[in-house]
């Protein structure tokens, strides 16, 4: 997040997979995240005891092994499902419409809530944007 303006105007530039697997080699070198503490993540996990109803729907709690920020979470999973996931997999952008024996779910990954109940695409919780992730068996 302290190079987010960089981050952003190159993230708008990309078109095509090649530009995105550009854009991933610099940005999304994830092996210099700092991670959780063993402590962090039980701590989290008392915390995160579920499900949730939000909004009429039935959330469950998602949870990170990587410690960022909840701005810096939301930034990376955004970028990786709506631009990342629309260039690599365009076949399934048409969503969300699964096939027998595979779902979509909504996630906020601002919040770490996730629901198979599709629906409004506005997170309950904080108001950004939900994201599509698809689910396979």
């Amino acid at each position: 997040m302290q190079r987010f303006e960089e981050f952003s105007a190159e993230r708008q530039c990309v078109r095509t997979l090649e530009e995105w697997r550009a854009f991933c080699a610099k940005w999304f070198d994830s092996s210099k995240w700092p991670r959780k503490s063993s402590e962090q993540l039980a701590s989290e996990s008392l915390q995160k005891r579920g499900p949730i109803r939000l909004g009429g729907r039935l959330w469950g709690y998602t949870s990170w092994g990587i410690d960022l920020t909840p701005e810096a979470r939301y930034e990376y999973c955004w970028t990786l499902h709506v631009v990342g996931d629309a260039l690599t997999f365009p076949h399934m952008k048409d969503r969300p419409t699964p096939p027998p024996g595979e779902s979509w779910t909504q996630e906020c990954p601002y919040c770490e809530i996730s629901t198979s109940q599709i629906g409004e695409e506005i997170c309950p919780q904080c108001g950004r944007g939900l994201v599509y992730v698809y689910v396979s068996d």
